[in-house]
């Protein structure tokens, strides 16, 4: 179709590519780092390069579980467990955030859109959620087993707070040792 100009097709496609990871990878560590500074995760993932000031434990761990998703064989299979998942989750966030509105209009927001956009967007991860269980349903039936397997830790550890002394000790110091080889600390709040 594009005759001689055929190659920038897959150019335009690789910076895409790159574009979307890139994204990925900055909102990903942070994702970590807030979830430790709300107690979901362990505190280390909450502390911050004490000059550069960027979450080093989260991108550090990121970075290890990229590596470990890129030992599949089945790139395909990989692609489907992820995208189903993370549409799954960016649709039940913006349903969260349509359900805010409804029952708090009056509620402080910096951004205030027509509510089409979120329900065609919804809509969207709808159908990007609907159409693999559909046309993949074992391996989207493992990806959702996947992320419910973290309901038991959750709730054991998280919620309840049952962690034993020993492995509490543990853990303080294997967070002491990490922290001066990262030199990274827990960041100051603002009051």
């Amino acid at each position: 179709m594009f005759g001689v100009m055929a190659w920038i097709m897959p150019i335009f496609v690789g910076l895409s590519v790159f574009g979307g990871v890139n994204g990925l990878l900055f909102t990903s560590k942070r994702l970590f780092y807030v979830g430790a500074q709300e107690g979901h995760l362990p505190i280390l993932f909450g502390m911050i390069h004490y000059k550069r000031c960027t979450p080093t434990p989260s991108l550090i761990f990121t970075c290890a579980l990229s590596l470990v998703m890129l030992t599949t064989s089945d790139i395909y299979t990989l692609i489907n467990y992820f995208s189903f998942i993370q549409w799954l989750w960016v649709g039940v966030a913006i349903l969260g955030m349509m359900y805010l509105r409804w029952k708090k209009p009056d509620m402080s927001r910096p951004i205030k859109v027509s509510l089409a956009f979120p329900v065609s967007f919804f809509l969207c991860c709808v159908f990007l959620t609907v159409i693999p269980i559909y046309a993949q349903p074992v391996e989207t039936g493992i990806g959702l087993l996947i992320v419910l397997s973290g309901v038991p830790v959750y709730l054991a550890l998280i919620k309840n707070k049952k962690i034993s002394p020993a492995v509490s000790s543990i853990s303080a110091k294997i967070t002491t040792e990490l922290q001066k080889i990262l030199e990274v600390m827990t960041p100051e709040k603002e009051e």
